[in-house]
C-alpha cells in the first residue's frame, strides 16, 4: 500500500494536501505558523500602451509585455520576478498584428486583455495575457493554427517559461522536492560530469553533490502547483495548469517543471522520456489547438517564520549534507500549500467563461462521461480497484514516421502516452471502481483506465461525447490479459518504481543511484520468493555493476544513503566519467519453489517504469537462455525518475524448463555505461499448461 507521502500523490486534490499537511515540520508551542496574506486591492485593471509594448496592472501585480508576444516584466510586492524574461517558445511570425482583445474600459475595470497573433501560412500562433481585478497573478495562453491550405508543420518542443531573479531560492514541486536551492555562482563553478546539464558542485550549501535539473522532473496530472519562494523576500511564484486537457502524453506525462536559475516551465509537448512525441500535422489537415489558459500565482507570507543565528550557523557548518533552516522549510511550505488551494479554485473555474474569439467551449458546450468499473480477474489479490485514473484521448493514429515519433517503440502509431496533437481529458476514479469526467470537448474517444494492483490497461474505442450532455456509460467488465495461473509477482503494478529500495520519493530523483548501487548491493540480488521483502531487497533500478570508487567522497559519513556530499569532486569533469561511468554486467537472481514440474507454455512479464540504452534485459531459466527483453529507451536513468513511459515486456518460454523444487531465474543487464538498464514497475510469472510453448496465447 501507498504512504501518505508517496511522491505520485495520486488521487484527488485531498489526498494531496493530505500528503503536504503530514510533510511540514511540528510548530512548537510558542510558534505561529506562516500564513499567507490574502490580496486586498481591488482596483481597476489598467492596460497602458507603451508602443513597443502593454503594461497590465491591477494594484497587485504588474506585468509588461512585449509586442512579439513575450514578457518582459513582472513586478510584485515591489520586486521584480523575472530575470531573462516569460516566454513562450514559439512566438508569433508572418503577418503580425497586436490588440486588445478585452477593453477594461468596456467592463469597468474587471479584466484586460491583450493579444499577439501571427499568421505565416505554416503554423499560426496567437499569444494572449489576461489580468482581473483583485486576483495575484495573472493568465497566458497560446493558440496554434494550421490551415487545410497549408503544407505539413510539426511542433518538437512547446512551453511557457519564466527565468525567475536569483532572489527565488526555495523550490517547491511536491512534498518531497521542497528545498533550499545551490546559487548561481555555485552551479556556474561546477564541472560539468556525464551530460552538459550535470555538474558537480564544489562551493555552496550542496558542495561535493551533483546538480541536475532533471531531478525536478514531475507527472503534470498530479501536479497542481509548482514554483519558486524567496527565503528573503518571503514571495511566491507558481504555474498553475486549471487542467490538462491541452498537454501531451495525458495522466503519464513525465516532464520538466523546474531547475536552477529559479526557472519555471510548462511544457505542454515534448519528447523527455520518450512521452508525448511532437506535434505533427499534415498537409492538408486543418488543426487548431488552445494551449491554456494557464494560471501564474503570486503570493506573500503576513508573518514568516525567522531562523535563529544557531540555525544558520548549523547550515554553514553542515554545508554539503546541510541542515536547513526549519523556519526557511515552514515559510515554502506555506506558500506552496496557498498555491495549492489556488489550483484547486481554478480548477474548479475551469472552462473559464471570459475566453472568447477562439476554439474554446464553454460549459454548457461540453460534455460529462460516467460510469463504473467492475474488476473481473479471479486472481486478483484485491477486487479494488486503488487509484484508479480514467482519461479520454483521439484514437490510435498514424504517425509521421520520423526517427523522433518512431523511438516511442509504436512503429508509425501514436498511442496517448505518446500524442501531442489533440486534446485528453482524465481524472480519477475511486477504489469501487466509479469514475466521472468532467468538460469534455465533444467528440469522438478511446476510454483508457489503469489502477495500482491491475497489470495493464482497460480500453474501449468508440465513446462519443455530446455537448451539454451526460453519458452514463453503466457498468463496464475490465477483464486483464493473463497467461494462466499466477507463479508469483515481484511488487505490484503503479507504473513507478516507488515501491522497490530507493525508488522512493525521498529518493529517487537525487542523481546518482546507478553510481551508488555496488555499495548498497556489493553481491548484486538474490530474491527468494516468499522470503524476500521487495521494499528493501529490490532495488528500483537495475545496471551495470560499477567497478570503480573514485567518486566517493572520504569525508562522507554515509555515502551509500546520506542525500547529498557524497561525491568527489575531482577537476576533470567529463574524464570522471570516463573512469567511473562504465560497469560490468550485472546479474539479479530470483529463486523459487515448484510443488511439481511444468508443462505448457510459461510467461514473465516484466513491467518496466522505464529503461535507457539498447543493451536490453537478458532472462535465463535454471541455466537456460530464454530471451532478450528490449523495451523502448525511455532516458529514466539518465534523467533521475521513478518512471518514464511505462511498457509491459512478455518473454514467453516452456514450462519444462521449471522443475519440482527450488528454481532459479536470471535477469541480466550487459556491461556499459551505468546509466544503461531498466526502472522495474513490477514482475510476474504465470503458467498456462494447455498452451503449447512456443504458439501465441489467445486474448483473453
Amino acid at each position: 500500500m501507498k504512504t501518505a507521502l508517496s511522491v505520485r500523490m495520486r488521487g484527488l486534490l485531498a489526498s494531496t494536501f493530505l500528503s503536504i499537511a503530514l510533510a511540514v515540520p511540528v510548530l512548537h508551542a510558542d510558534d505561529a505558523a506562516p500564513v499567507v496574506a490574502k490580496p486586498t486591492a481591488n482596483a481597476d485593471v489598467k492596460v497602458t500602451d507603451n508602443g513597443d509594448t502593454w503594461t497590465l496592472d491591477n494594484g497587485i501585480v504588474k506585468a509588461t509585455i512585449r509586442k512579439s508576444g513575450n514578457m518582459s516584466s513582472l513586478v510584485y510586492q515591489g520586486t521584480e520576478l523575472i530575470g531573462r524574461g516569460g516566454n513562450w517558445e514559439q512566438t508569433p511570425s508572418g503577418e503580425v498584428t497586436q490588440s486588445v482583445t478585452i477593453d477594461p474600459a468596456k467592463n469597468s475595470g474587471d479584466r484586460a486583455e491583450v493579444s499577439v497573433k501571427g499568421v505565416n501560412g505554416k503554423m499560426d500562433i496567437e499569444l494572449r495575457y489576461c489580468m482581473e481585478r483583485g486576483v495575484s497573478g495573472f493568465y497566458t495562453y497560446a493558440i496554434f493554427s494550421h490551415g487545410a491550405s497549408y503544407p505539413a508543420a510539426g511542433i518538437g518542443e512547446g512551453r511557457f517559461c519564466i527565468e525567475g531573479r536569483p532572489v527565488m531560492d526555495w523550490l517547491s514541486v511536491d512534498a518531497d522536492r521542497n528545498m533550499l536551492m545551490c546559487n548561481d555562482a555555485d552551479e556556474a563553478a561546477g564541472v560539468v560530469i556525464h551530460a552538459k546539464e550535470q555538474r558537480i558542485l564544489s562551493t555552496g550549501i550542496y558542495k561535493n553533490s551533483v546538480e541536475h535539473k532533471y531531478n525536478y522532473c514531475t507527472v503534470l496530472y498530479r501536479t497542481p502547483a509548482w514554483g519558486w519562494s524567496s527565503t528573503d523576500k518571503h514571495i511566491g511564484i507558481y504555474f498553475i495548469n486549471p487542467s490538462t486537457e491541452y498537454l501531451d502524453g495525458g495522466a503519464e506525462k513525465l516532464d520538466l517543471v523546474c531547475h536552477m536559475g529559479a526557472t519555471m516551465l510548462d511544457y505542454w509537448t515534448s519528447g523527455h522520456y520518450a512521452g508525448g512525441a511532437n506535434v505533427s500535422i499534415p498537409e492538408g489537415e486543418e488543426w487548431n489547438k488552445v494551449i491554456g489558459p494557464i494560471f501564474i500565482y503570486c503570493n506573500t507570507l503576513t508573518n514568516p517564520q525567522t531562523p535563529s543565528q544557531q540555525d544558520l550557523d548549523t547550515l554553514a557548518a553542515t554545508a554539503g549534507n546541510p541542515t536547513v533552516p526549519d523556519a526557511w522549510r515552514q515559510n515554502g511550505i506555506a506558500l506552496w500549500q496557498d498555491a495549492l488551494s489556488a489550483a484547486k479554485t481554478e480548477r474548479a473555474k475551469w472552462p473559464y467563461d471570459w475566453v472568447s474569439g477562439v476554439d474554446y467551449p464553454k460549459k454548457t458546450e461540453r460534455g460529462t462521461i460516467t460510469g463504473q468499473f467492475e474488476l473481473k480477474d479471479p486472481q486478483a489479490a484485491n477486487p479494488k480497484l486503488p487509484h484508479l485514473t480514467v482519461g479520454l484521448s483521439h484514437a490510435d493514429y498514424p504517425g509521421s514516421g520520423s526517427s523522433f515519433q518512431l523511438r516511442a517503440g509504436n512503429g508509425n502509431v501514436v498511442k496517448w502516452p505518446h500524442d501531442g496533437n489533440y486534446y485528453q481529458f482524465w481524472n480519477d476514479g475511486t477504489d469501487d471502481g466509479k469514475f466521472t469526467i468532467l468538460n469534455v470537448r465533444p467528440g469522438s474517444y478511446t476510454l483508457h483506465a489503469f489502477a495500482d494492483g491491475v497489470l495493464g490497461e482497460f480500453e474501449q474505442a468508440n465513446i462519443t461525447v455530446e455537448a451539454d450532455k451526460t453519458l452514463d456509460l453503466g457498468k463496464l467488465e475490465w477483464q486483464p490479459v493473463r497467461y494462466g495461473k499466477q507463479i508469483w509477482e515481484i511488487g505490484y503494478p503503479d507504473r513507478t518504481g516507488d515501491k522497490f529500495f530507493k525508488g522512493d520519493g525521498a529518493n529517487y530523483w537525487r542523481w546518482g543511484w546507478c553510481v551508488r548501487y555496488p555499495l548498497l548491493f556489493p553481491n548484486d540480488i538474490t530474491y527468494t520468493i516468499g522470503k524476500s521483502d521487495y521494499h528493501k531487497d529490490w532495488f528500483f533500478e537495475q545496471v551495470p555493476h560499477g567497478e570503480s570508487t573514485a567518486w566517493l567522497n572520504p569525508d562522507a559519513k554515509d555515502p551509500a544513503n546520506q542525500p547529498f556530499g557524497w561525491m568527489m569532486t575531482g577537476t576533470t569533469g567529463q574524464d570522471m566519467w570516463r573512469t567511473i561511468g562504465h560497469g560490468r554486467d550485472n546479474t539479479w537472481t530470483i529463486k523459487f519453489n515448484m510443488d511439481t514440474s511444468s508443462q505448457g507454455q510459461a510467461t514473465l512479464r516484466v513491467a518496466l517504469a522505464g529503461a535507457d540504452g539498447g543493451g536490453g534485459l537478458a532472462v535465463a531459466v535454471n541455466g537456460q537462455s530464454v530471451g532478450v527483453i528490449h523495451p523502448a529507451a525511455t532516458n529514466a536513468i539518465r534523467y533521475n525518475t521513478d518512471k518514464g513511459v511505462w511498457q509491459e515486456c512478455k518473454v514467453p518460454f516452456d514450462a519444462a524448463l521449471l522443475k519440482s523444487g527450488e528454481n532459479e531465474m536470471k535477469l541480466t543487464v550487459p556491461a556499459g555505461d551505468l546509466t544503461s538498464g531498466v526502472v522495474y514497475d513490477y514482475l510476474r510469472l504465470e503458467i498456462d499448461e494447455n498452451q503449447k510453448p512456443g504458439s501465441t496465447p489467445p486474448t483473453p
